[in-house]
Parts: structure tokens; sequence; C-alpha cells
């Protein structure tokens, strides 16, 4: 029930849906949450290397406007399928009744980065199943909510993560939370990550993820840990829309917070993505 309600409010969002690489394809994926399926876009790669990515949207939920994904999500898709990686976007809120959970406070949400975490290996299975994926080449995506998602799906001392039979070879955050890895003596990521933080976010401070990025870079044994603080930069950096302060954000003191683009903040985290996809999924 709870999948035939995501999937009727994605068909009035989609009325229609053109099946090529610009649009995506419409799929379905199982979670590991027991019930429940992942309405996904889902953009392969001609003529790619085996690399796929799972990407996983903010605190809003995926965003589709009349028959396609949003601009900055579009975006990815198509950066990364000129790169030769193949992309799945799911959405984690609508089969369990929510559009966003921006206004609802962190302790207040019934959705969490554990629960996303049983999304994102659902969908790690998925992709090792396409047709010209490789099982070996995977990689994790995320924004906001969907970063902290990244992190959690990242740390191996989860037994969800370290006895998963498909694993990712490499995960990215953009401007995720990082308190609770920062307060964390066990997290240790299970493949190469990189996190990405503006110097000025007020809704996820960069400060917690300087530290923890900081500390797992200087442990022996780990897979390599990466960390960007981009100067002058807000929530959502990568946006090409201007700063604005936003009024309706549950995860901060105010409740407001500051989110939208820096223009050199936004070519250069999408370079430093492409490169470390690139690195360690396709060579």
């Amino acid at each position: 029930m709870a999948l035939r309600n995501a999937l009727l409010l994605l068909a009035v969002l989609v009325p229609t849906l053109a099946c090529s690489a610009p649009a995506g394809l419409l799929v379905e994926v199982d979670s590991l949450d027991a019930g429940v399926r992942l309405p996904g876009y889902w953009f392969p790669a001609v003529g790619a290397g085996g690399a796929a990515v799972v990407a996983l949207h903010g605190c809003g939920g995926l965003q589709v406007h009349q028959g396609r994904l949003g601009a900055g999500q579009l975006r990815y898709a198509r950066m990364l399928n000129d790169a030769g990686i193949a992309v799945l976007f799911t959405e984690s809120f609508l089969p369990r009744g929510e559009k966003s959970i921006c206004s609802q406070t962190p302790a207040s949400r019934a959705i969490t980065e554990e629960q996303r975490r049983l999304d994102v290996y659902g969908a790690l299975a998925w992709l090792a199943r396409q047709p010209g994926v490789e099982k070996g080449r995977l990689g994790v995506l995320g924004w906001s909510h969907g970063g902290q998602t990244v992190l959690a799906s990242a740390d191996r001392s989860r037994a969800v993560v370290a006895q998963a039979g498909v694993k990712p070879t490499a995960l990215v955050a953009f401007y995720p939370g990082c308190s609770s890895i920062d307060k964390s003596a066990t997290f240790a990521p299970v493949a190469p990550l990189l996190v990405m933080s503006g110097a000025l976010d007020d809704w996820t401070p960069a400060a917690p993820c300087r530290r923890a990025m900081a500390r797992l870079g200087a442990r022996d044994g780990l897979p390599a840990v990466e960390y960007v603080e981009y100067a002058g930069s807000f929530h959502g950096f990568d946006s090409a829309l201007p700063p604005r302060v936003r009024g309706d954000v549950g995860g901060t003191k105010s409740g407001k917070a500051t989110v939208g683009g820096n223009p050199l903040a936004r070519e250069q985290s999408a370079q430093a993505m492409l490169q470390f996809f690139t690195t360690h999924l396709m060579h």
C-alpha cells in the first residue's frame, strides 16, 4: 500500500516519463527495510566501464518537476554519465508516508539515516544486478540528510555494513551533519570517503566534519579520507540559486538557516566529486 501510494504520487508529479538517459528510467528498488520499495530514477551510462552510483536526496525528498528530476539532480546525472558512471537516484520518503522532513527536529524524525542506510544497501544490491555494472565499482553519493546517510552507510563498525554482500567502493557526502561521527569512537569508513562542507554553513556546520575527518585521516589502516571546506559558502553551496535565509528548518536552534550556492564552490565541488569517483571506481 505504501509503495502504491508513493507511485501514485509520483504519477501525479510525472504524467509522462521519457525512457531516455536525459530523463531517467522510473524503477522500483527493494530496500533492506522490510516491506519498503523505493521509487527511483535510473540513468545507465552508455559505454560505461561498469561503475555506478546510488544518489541520495536531502531532507526535502527527491525533486521531480513535469516528468523530470530537478535541474540540480539532472546536472549530476549528466555529469556522472558523461564520465561513464551510471546513476540511480532513490526516493526514501514517499514510501514511508513523508514528502519532506526539513521542518522536523532531528529527534522527532520518523525517518532516520539508519533506515535510509537500509535503502542504500538495497540499492547497491540492485545496482550489482544491472547489465554492465560491476559489483566492485559501486559508489554512494548524497546531499545534506542524504550526505548523513552516506556517512551512516560508510560505517563498517555497524553490522549491516560489515555483513553486506555488496559494499560501496567509494562514498561522497555534500554538506552532511557530522556531529554523530565526531563523537563516535568506533566509526570507520568501509571504503574511501570524501566529505565536503561550506565554511559558513549554519545548518550542518563544518567544524564537526573538519574534526572528524582530520581524526580519521590520521588513523592508520583506514581507507583514504578526504575533506574539503569551501570558503564563503553556505549549506547547498552547489545550488545554482543565490543564498537566502530559510525559515522552516527543524535542525537549528533558531529554526532558520542560510541556503544557496557559491559559483566557485559549485564548480570545484563537482570536479572534486568526479575526480574522487573516477579515481576509486574507474581505475
